[in-house]
């Protein structure tokens, strides 16, 4: 065999048990991500373009969810890659941690905006009083352009939202698990690096050493001689 080629061979590692137990949970949740995040985007549109509706809930639920729909899949095809070949290179943890932190705030956020918006819409559909919200009652309840009935926040629009909130908070529970296990396994990349450095110093301490005593042999024999 060639020198060349043998020096430039590198075998592949095999996974642990645990970090291939981890990999297929790792997979189920960006799986779920990305479902989650399609139907959240769907809501959101959905809410927008009709015309009885027209919700500017989209503002905050789309760019979250447009954004963990993409990482989500450039981290499952990448995962995805590393299961079949074990020396693969995937995103590196800092990555993880920066973007999984990004995008599980930015969650905590829009599911916050969405829960004021339905506790309003709850309290407001279930009096159904115009002389409570005298102000709002108009806008809210009356007769749209073609003479038809409509009320803004129907049951539709309640349970839309509904269904929205539940996505909004398993998204978040789905990224933040994502980011611990970002966090840990920078800690462990970091030992293991640290690990690493420490050996070779120590070897080049022991290659050091070995040099000044057949150096310090060499003189010797030279004056005895």
């Amino acid at each position: 065999m060639d020198p060349n080629q043998q020096r430039s061979y590198h075998p592949a590692r095999a996974i642990p048990s645990d970090q291939t137990t981890w990999l297929v949970t790792k997979l189920v949740l960006t799986s779920l991500s990305i479902v989650s995040c399609i139907i959240v985007l769907g809501i959101s549109i959905a809410l927008a373009v009709d015309p009885t509706v027209q919700s500017y809930i989209a503002v905050w639920t789309a760019p979250q969810a447009g954004a963990a729909l993409l990482w989500s899949a450039t981290d499952l095809v990448t995962s995805c890659a590393q299961r079949r070949k074990s020396n693969r290179r995937i995103i590196h943890p800092g990555a993880q941690v920066a973007v999984q932190l990004l995008l599980w705030l930015g969650f905590g956020a829009g599911l916050g905006l969405t829960v004021h918006i339905l506790r309003f819409a709850l309290a407001f559909s279930a009096l159904d009083d115009p002389v409570a919200y005298p102000e709002y009652y108009a806008y809210y309840y009356g007769r749209s352009d073609n003479g038809d009935d409509f009320a803004y926040y129907s049951d539709a629009y309640v349970h839309s939202m509904e269904a929205l909130v539940a996505f909004l908070a398993f998204l978040i529970i789905i990224h933040l698990l994502l980011f611990v296990r970002a966090c840990a396994e920078t800690a462990r990349q970091h030992r293991a690096a640290k690990a690493a450095a420490n050996i070779e110093l120590r070897e080049i301490r022991l290659s050091s050493k070995d040099k000044q005593e057949r150096d310090a042999e060499s003189n010797m024999e030279q004056l005895i001689s």
